[in-house]
This record gives structure tokens, C-alpha cells and sequence, in this order.
């Protein structure tokens, strides 16, 4: 009935535009948001906001700068450097021009591109840090999205030692900082199964085998390599995680990488003068992109179950598979929304962030009296707004209840007869009157 009332309107040309949306409106279908994406509320896009503050906050303490990259980058940036776990997950397209672009599936390949097209003479160590979404087409589940907020960060061109323990001390700090409880800390060095392996065909390929816990597939790519006494040792190595491991770490690998485990331990005594005293070790940790080859972390949120882990990172050789010069990187990435759901699953509470005041006018010849106010608030400094609706006291009192207003200031004729504001407190329900020249002193105090 709506659409043939709307079809015959526009026919007629009766009602102008308002008929034209109509029309388009009742004929189109409902276009539903993609798989694996989210619309996030206004009160969701304030949690958020909280913890990329305290970001924001605690990278810059540390000395790192902000950057962006290009959403999409040439395809051939991850095929060829991010793995095949990656890779497989990668939206790719082709532009106008047949250009193979992808929408970018992690950020720390195109800050290394950008290291070497432009910023490889900027002063060392370059500490950066970044925000920005990624993708990558995964089967969507609780705290995993197609479209995911990401953040990171990277150390290019320090010692080793130290830059490893500066950027593990920025990402627990980071953690502390948005007032997460509980969460541990657990260390390894992927240099060690690497040493192990470095005669074998394809390194890769059998550290993959051990990330995707895939032994049965190990033990046969190991025997094709003439390295079957070392299935043992990579198994024992694999399953062995504790904070008091490293002893029997380095007597499972005897002098094929006990320099690996020697590094190990140098940095967790680092850390822990660091106040970081609760480190779990785990010298046969994996992680899913290729560049990895040194020390690797990761920490978990035990509140949030299976998918427990909220971010990883580790020391990496990548610029000069990118054209630049050999040199130490080491860096890490954050599911910023599963920060968000780890402290949810705290029960901790966001700071709530709204308007200070709420400005009401007391009949329509007031309006333009408290738009007056609400620019004098708002030039002061002060998050304020009004009533847009022309809604009666009683019922903008309590739309200014839900959004968290403060204060509420009527704007009626009475008082600004005796050019005065009534001001009331919404915590305390006290009301008084309030002389407009002295109003911000008063809302200041």
C-alpha cells in the first residue's frame, strides 16, 4: 500500500522530495553488513575509545611515535612475506588498472615497507607504534571478525637484548594500563627449533607443523630430511612450558642452541628486574607468521577462555626481504576488541565519557535563550547539549539521566527575568538559581 501511495506521489509530483526517499525506501531491500563485521554502538565505541587512549598514552611515555599505513597494499607485500596462514585468509583484488592489491590481513609488513621506502635514515632506534583495521576471511566466532581493530608496535634497530625487553615492557605496561588484572606472560625463542632444524629442506614447513601441533606430519617431513633423531627433542621441546623450564630446555638440545637458551634466560632476568616476576617459558613457542626468528611472546587473558590470547609478538628479520638492509626488528600486535573483552570479562569498569551538561529550555520562546547557553558552555571547555526535540521537563530530565549528564540547566522565562539559570545537580537532586554571568565559576567549583 506504502509503495504504490509512494509510486503515485512521485507520478504527480505532489510532495517533492520527501516522496522521491519514500519511493527509493519501500523499493529497496534490506542490506544487511557483512559476515565477520560489526556496527558498534555508541557505548561500545566508548570502551574502545578508553583503551586507545591509555594506548595513545603509554606508547608515547615509552618514546614511540605514531604512524599509518595504506589500508590495501600490493598483494605481493603478504604472499610473499606473512606465510600461507595468512595468506589463505587474504581478501585480494584486482584494481582498474589489473593490479593485484589486498586489503591488509596485519600491519607489521607494511610498516616495514614503509621503513624501507622512506624512514630507513631516520635516527635508530625508530620506535613506532600504530592503530588500524585489518582483514582476514576466518570463520567469524566470539572475539574473532573478519574486519578486526589491530594495534602495534616496532622496534627497528636496536640491540637485540634490549630492544626485545624494551617492547615486552611497553606491551605489559600497556595491559597494566587499561586495568587488566589478570593476565600472564609467556616467553620463548623461535631461534631454538630454527637451530634444530637448519638442515632440514624446509624450515618452515616443520615449524609449522609444530605451531598447528601436526606431528604426525612432522615425523614423516623429518624422516624425509634424515632428522628423525630429533623428534624427540622438538616434541619434548614443544610440550615443555613452566616458569622453571629452561634447565631441562637446555639439556633437550645439548650444544645445538644452548646460545638460544642462554638468551632466553639473560632476557627474562631482564624482565624480571623489570617487575615482570610472574614469566612463563615456553622455548618451543611458534608463531604464525614466517618472519619470526628469535625471541617470540604472547599474552593471554585466562577469562576469556579458549580463545584466550590477546595479542603476540617477537623479533623478526624482514627489511631486507623488502630491498633494505639487514636489520634487528622486533615488534607486536594487540586485538584491540579483545583488550575490550578481556576487561569486560573482569568486570572492570570503563570511565564513562559523556556531556557535562544538559541544557533545557522551558518553552519555545526560550530556545533561542539556551542555545545562548549552550555556546557559552561549549566555547568554556564544557561537553554540553540541549533539548533538539522540544520534549516536556519531566521527560528531558530523564533522557539527560541517560546520556550522564552532570548537571541540568532550565533556561526558563522567570529566571532570566532576574537574568538567571536554574542549575540542578543529578547526583545530589539540589536545584538553585544561578546569575548568568557567573555560571561557568559556578559549574567550575
Amino acid at each position: 500500500m506504502r509503495d504504490r501511495q509512494a509510486q503515485a506521489s512521485c507520478k504527480n509530483g505532489d510532495s517533492g522530495i520527501e516522496n522521491v526517499i519514500s519511493y527509493l525506501f519501500y523499493q529497496s531491500p534490506m542490506v544487511e553488513r557483512p559476515r565477520g563485521t560489526r556496527d558498534l554502538t555508541p557505548e561500545e565505541m566508548a570502551k574502545r575509545r578508553y583503551v586507545v587512549d591509555v594506548i595513545r598514552k603509554v606508547s608515547d611515555s615509552f618514546g614511540f611515535r605514531e604512524i599509518s599505513t595504506p589500508t590495501f597494499e600490493n598483494a605481493e607485500l603478504f604472499i610473499m612475506r606473512s606465510g600461507p596462514d595468512v595468506v589463505d585468509q587474504m581478501y585480494v583484488f584486482r584494481d582498474k588498472k589489473d593490479r593485484e592489491l589486498a586489503l591488509r590481513p596485519e600491519l607489521t609488513a607494511s610498516v616495514i615497507r614503509f621503513f624501507v621506502d622512506k624512514l630507513k635514515n631516520y635516527p635508530k632506534p625508530l620506535k613506532l607504534y600504530y592503530l588500524g583495521n585489518c582483514f582476514r576471511y576466518e570463520r567469524p566466532q566470539k572475539g574473532r571478525y573478519r574486519e578486526f581493530y589491530q594495534y602495534g608496535a616496532e622496534l627497528i634497530g636496536g640491540r637485540s637484548l634490549d630492544s626485545d625487553a624494551e617492547l615486552i615492557n611497553l606491551a605489559v605496561s600497556v595491559v597494566r594500563g587499561i586495568g587488566l588484572k589478570n593476565a600472564s606472560l609467556r616467553v620463548g625463542n623461535i631461534g631454538i627449533l630454527r637451530k634444530l632444524l637448519e638442515s632440514s629442506s624446509d624450515v618452515m614447513a616443520r615449524l609449522r607443523c609444530v605451531s598447528t601441533e601436526n606431528f604426525d606430519e612432522l615425523s614423516n617431513l623429518l624422516a624425509k630430511d634424515g632428522l628423525s633423531e630429533m623428534e624427540d627433542t622438538i616434541l619434548s621441546l614443544a610440550k615443555l612450558k613452566g616458569a622453571d623450564v629452561l634447565d631441562e630446555a637446555r639439556d633437550l638440545v645439548g650444544d645445538k642452541a644452548t646460545e638460544e637458551v642462554d638468551y632466553l634466560e639473560t632476557l627474562g632476568r631482564v624482565l624480571k628486574n623489570l617487575s615482570m616476576e610472574d614469566i612463563q617459558y615456553e622455548p618451543g613457542m611458534v608463531r604464525g607468521l614466517d618472519y619470526y626468528t628469535g625471541m617470540v611472546f604472547e599474552i593471554d587473558c585466562p577469562n576469556l577462555g579458549a580463545e584466550k590470547q590477546i595479542m603476540g609478538g617477537g623479533s623478526y628479520s624482514l627489511a631486507y626481504l623488502l630491498g633494505g638492509e639487514p636489520i634487528f626488528s622486533t615488534g607486536f600486535a594487540f586485538g584491540v576488541d579483545r583488550m575490550v573483552m578481556a576487561l569486560e570479562a573482569e568486570d572492570s569498569p570503563f570511565p564513562r565519557k559523556g556531556i557535562e551538561v544538559f541544557v533545557i529550555p522551558i518553552g519555545d520562546p526560550m530556545r533561542e535563550k539556551a542555545m545562548g547557553i549552550l555556546k557559552t558552555l561549549r566555547d568554556n571547555g564544557i561537553p554540553s547539549d540541549m533539548d533538539l526535540v522540544g520534549r516536556g521537563p519531566s521527560k528531558n530530565l530523564d533522557y539527560a539521566n541517560t546520556v550522564g549528564a552532570k548537571k541540568v540547566i532550565f533556561v526558563g522565562e522567570d529566571e532570566w527575568s532576574r537574568n538567571s539559570v536554574s542549575v540542578k545537580d543529578m547526583e545530589t537532586g539540589e536545584q538553585s538559581d544561578v546569575p548568568v554571568d557567573q555560571l561557568i565559576d559556578s559549574l567550575s567549583q
